[in-house]
């Protein structure tokens, strides 16, 4: 009989042990998608069967995305606190405009930042902060552009142009060549501006700690003074 202690690998859960396993072919797919149902979404000049092929993609990969969620919860132990760790992935299955999010719990995942211990934790999370901030402004600029298509006056007419509005607002630029018109793309619009402060302070805010961390580890001569 083995009666060795088991790996730090056998030791996890199952669902852990599987999303090691399929992290990186998930965040290729998920890229995939992003890609897909951007390039179906921006440009207009796609002959049918193209658009269709694309659609069909943006289809399969969506359902892959959900058997893996269900087989993950299907062997899970604790399923409600699987829920609970994961209802940002559930909710980026569920709701269409989200689904661009996947790629942050899919970057989450990758193995490859725990080989580096407490900096490779800290890429984790400025990778993906910095993808969420782009990921929102495209979110937000993907809402305005569904709510602003159809009015008669509205000059945001494709996602080309509602994405160049949302990063002109997001670092308030704000040239004024495209603006919405109807009543919940302005409230969109808000939002976009509010929430906008916040990501690009807690961005700048990562990316000045990692950038102080680098230099203080580069000189390491200079120690913080006692008391400081």
């Amino acid at each position: 009989m083995n009666t060795s202690p088991p790996t730090p690998e056998a030791a996890l859960p199952r669902e852990i042990r599987w999303e090691r396993r399929t992290a990186w072919p998930m965040f290729v797919l998920s890229v995939v998608f992003f890609a897909a149902s951007t390039w179906t979404l921006t440009d207009g000049t796609l002959p049918a069967w193209a658009r269709s092929a694309l659609a069909l993609v943006v289809v399969v990969l969506w359902i892959s995305f959900i058997v893996d969620f269900v087989l993950r919860l299907t062997i899970s132990r604790e399923r409600w606190r699987f829920l609970r760790g994961r209802w940002y992935e559930l909710a980026s299955l569920v709701l269409p405009l989200l689904r661009p999010f996947l790629i942050l719990a899919y970057v989450w995942r990758l193995p490859v930042f725990d080989r580096f211990g407490s900096a490779g934790q800290r890429s984790r999370y400025l990778i993906s902060v910095g993808a969420f901030a782009l990921l929102f402004v495209y979110a937000a600029s993907t809402a305005v552009w569904f709510v602003e298509r159809q009015d008669p006056h509205a000059n945001i007419k494709d996602l080309g142009d509602a994405i160049w509005w949302g990063f002109c607002t997001i670092t308030t630029v704000g040239y004024g060549d495209f603006t919405p018109v109807t009543v919940f793309g302005r409230v969109l619009a808000v939002g976009l501006m509010l929430g906008g402060i916040i990501v690009i302070g807690v961005t700048s805010a990562a990316f000045i700690t990692a950038l102080t961390e680098r230099i203080q580890r580069m000189s390491p001569g200079r120690h913080p003074r006692k008391g400081a």
